[in-house]
């Protein structure tokens, strides 16, 4: 490596320190607001649509997307090159969400944000298949440890269940974090070539007419004018701050910087649980988790490592 390109990492590295604290703020309020989202589906599962719900969320998601975009591309707003890669991502992105939300709705909240953090065990076992990525000895212990660790935080869970809806809700909790790891592996390709915000208004795009479409064939009729409502269109005005904070935090600092920044996620979720929905949180689950945390975090250091191992080889 030259005396230049050392000076240039260093001067990378102090950039990304200077923009740490923003990004990881802006993660923060991200993950605040998916906590919101995904509280606000709680609440109204019980009277409203599921179908009804997302439509909403697309719907007052996307206007300011575009206002976003248009500031950002202009005219370019919706050009896209990997228009293939671009359909693979929308349909993952949408059933992700979909069985996120149901995760919600059939398991704690506290529960189905644990098991969410298993996506980048997924995406570390998908990686040599989609994209040619050896994993090596130490990525394939921490996926094995990230899974004793679920089954840790599962075990108050699983004992004594009388409720036949918790076993689909853990199927499709274990679900949600594999399609999100196939959705975030189409993400990597598609930001080699195209912009973040112009790929996100295609997927809303995409989730809007779909959800259009189920709530004619299932003809799904709109609630009266009252509380319900407000519920809907927050639900869709703070999914694009969520969408514009996640773009924003990961302008501003690295993925790795920020992975300890995810786990907060956690925590707040067992805060929500236990203060708005009466969820009960016992010491083996926080055990679990801890574990199931510990891995993730180990399995980011790790592709940093080689990253920079790849990067140094290079550059010599």
């Amino acid at each position: 490596m030259t005396v230049q390109n050392r000076n240039d990492q260093r001067q990378q590295t102090e950039l990304v320190k200077q923009n740490f604290p923003l990004g990881a703020l802006s993660l923060f309020a991200e993950i605040i607001m998916s906590m919101a989202i995904a509280s606000i589906v709680k609440i109204l599962s019980p009277e409203t649509s599921l179908i009804l719900i997302l439509f909403f969320r697309y719907l007052f998601c996307l206007p300011l997307l575009i206002l976003f975009g248009f500031y950002q591309r202009g005219k370019n707003l919706l050009i896209v090159r990997q228009k293939k890669i671009l359909f693979a991502r929308s349909v993952t992105g949408l059933l992700g969400l979909v069985l996120w939300l149901l995760s919600v709705i059939y398991l704690n909240i506290s529960v189905a944000t644990a098991l969410i953090q298993t996506m980048p065990i997924f995406i570390t076992l998908l990686a040599p298949f989609m994209i040619g990525e050896k994993v090596g000895v130490h990525r394939i212990s921490a996926i094995i440890i990230g899974f004793v660790g679920v089954m840790i935080l599962l075990q108050p869970t699983l004992t004594g269940v009388n409720n036949l809806s918790f076993f689909p809700g853990l199927i499709i909790g274990l679900a949600c974090p594999f399609v999100c790891a196939l959705m975030f592996i189409f993400l990597r390709k598609l930001g080699s070539q195209d912009a973040p915000i112009s790929t996100s208004i295609w997927y809303n795009c995409f989730g809007l007419i779909i959800f259009s479409l189920l709530c004619i064939f299932f003809n799904i009729s709109f609630p009266p004018f009252n509380h319900i409502w407000l519920l809907l269109i927050g639900c869709g005005i703070l999914a694009s701050f969520q969408q514009f904070f996640l773009a924003l935090s990961h302008h501003l600092a690295s993925a790795t910087s920020l992975a300890v920044v995810h786990y907060t996620a956690v925590p707040l979720s067992i805060l929500v649980g236990i203060i708005f929905f009466q969820e009960k949180i016992t010491l083996v689950f926080l055990i679990g988790a801890i574990i199931l945390i510990s891995a993730n975090h180990y399995i980011y250091l790790r592709e940093k490592k080689l990253s920079l191992n790849i990067n140094n080889k290079i550059e010599d």
